[in-house]
């Protein structure tokens, strides 16, 4: 394989940067991977991949020249995407209030923590248990079936660590 190191030129909102690229002939199509794209017109064919290097291919009627511009892994990252985790640790409210006989509740820790989240009714009776379990940073989701509760006013109440919230929730019967 032969290596060289022309200059490209890059057109760029109207201004002309030269910079070093470097080129590999003779590569196959097999290093372009699934999910390539073509582009082509006169005398050229592009072959690529989202995000990935182009493959280029120049053709006259003497010459075939495959070129690949390619970086140093590690440089550019791509398709992969990354869950950020919670700055704090927070319990939302349920989605929808009123419900009937369903409802979710969101909630999010910044830190590991033992968490439990528990549905009171009015008169401070504890009626469910969603959550009772050490778990790690992230966001959650807890579905709440309120099948067989009679229609009123509930509490949800999270506790996480030294976290404590409550929420309302108006179940509609």
């Amino acid at each position: 394989m032969k290596w060289f190191a022309p200059v490209l030129a890059v057109v760029l909102s109207g201004l002309v940067f030269a910079v070093p690229a470097a080129a590999q002939y003779q590569i196959t199509q097999s290093v372009i991977g699934s999910g390539g794209t073509d582009a082509s017109g006169g005398s050229y064919q592009m072959l690529g991949t989202v995000g990935q290097p182009v493959i280029g291919v120049t053709e006259g009627t003497s010459y075939t020249n495959e070129i690949g511009f390619w970086y140093m892994p590690g440089w550019i990252l791509t398709g992969v995407a990354e869950e950020e985790l919670p700055l704090r640790t927070y319990f939302g409210q349920n989605f929808p209030n009123p419900f009937n006989p369903v409802t979710v509740i969101g909630y999010a820790l910044a830190t590991p923590a033992h968490v439990t989240i528990r549905i009171y009714d009015v008169s401070g009776r504890e009626v469910r248990t969603l959550v009772d379990t050490d778990m790690e940073p992230g966001r959650y989701e807890e579905t709440l079936n309120a099948a067989g509760l009679a229609g009123g006013v509930y509490f949800a109440r999270m506790t996480a660590g030294n976290y404590t919230e409550t929420k309302k929730l108006v179940l509609l019967k």
